[in-house]
């Protein structure tokens, strides 16, 4: 059969026509697919997302109310921990209330026998002690200090009954001052009596002590005496007074 070039050129066109629709058609089909898919897979996405966007948040904000409680807890403590030094403080550094003239003979009697016991024992003259001057001496100042320690156990339960003691020392404690008394007339008849000189140094280093605390003297202390917070060599006191028979001063502390 014959074909004329009319018709073969119009069965070529129709050949060239169905090739060239392919790829648009394949085009067409292709992207809706792949736009369709892509939304579909948002939309499958897009809840677990927002899901775990609402957990952090929580989460967050979990961990803010633990930190905020956290430092509350922290600011609380810190406060109480405050009030309760101001209370201590308060109750070391009170004032005591002294029946009018008793701390200040007090003060007299350790300022007077502090400066007998410097003119007689230090720089060496321990070592020529007039042992007749001691007895004398001692006896004045037990006696003196027998008139004052019942002002002092006075003073010691009037605050005791106000609850305004403790088992915890104050600054101005007439207990540790009761304490001291004691220790001073107990030295005092044990060293004359003996004609120690040891119990001699201790006694004018408790004076000396006292000296300090009570009436402000500038100097260095031996840490012998109880008053103010006690001092560090008490213990050799309590030794050297039960080595010699007598029962020591009874301490709470």
């Amino acid at each position: 059969m014959k074909l004329y070039p009319m018709m073969i050129g119009m069965f070529v066109a129709v050949l060239l026509s169905g090739c060239s629709e392919s790829p648009d058609k394949e085009s067409k089909s292709d992207k809706p697919k792949t736009e369709q898919t892509a939304q579909n897979e948002d939309i499958k996405q897009s809840p677990k997302k927002e899901s775990q966007t609402e957990e952090q948040s929580k989460e967050k904000e979990t961990r803010n109310e633990e930190q905020s409680s956290k430092q509350e807890a922290q600011a609380e403590n810190q406060q109480s921990e405050n009030d309760e030094y101001k209370d201590i403080k308060a109750y070391v550094e009170q004032k005591v209330n002294w029946k009018p003239g008793v701390k200040e003979s007090i003060q007299k009697f350790v300022r007077d026998h502090h400066k007998f016991y410097e003119d007689t024992l230090t720089y060496g003259r321990i070592e020529n002690v007039n042992w007749e001057q001691q007895k004398e001496h001692a006896d004045t100042l037990i006696r003196e200090a027998k008139e004052i320690l019942p002002e002092i156990k006075e003073q010691v339960k009037t605050m005791e009954e106000k609850k305004l003691l403790t088992d915890v020392m104050i600054d101005d404690d007439p207990r540790l001052l009761e304490i001291d008394f004691e220790t001073i007339m107990t030295i005092a008849e044990i060293a004359t009596r003996k004609k120690d000189k040891t119990g001699l140094v201790y006694l004018h280093r408790i004076l000396h002590d006292l000296d300090v605390e009570l009436n402000g003297t500038q100097t260095h202390k031996f840490g012998m005496s109880s008053y103010y917070h006690g001092g560090e060599n008490r213990p050799k006191l309590w030794e050297y007074i039960e080595k010699n028979g007598r029962e020591s001063p009874k301490i709470w502390e």
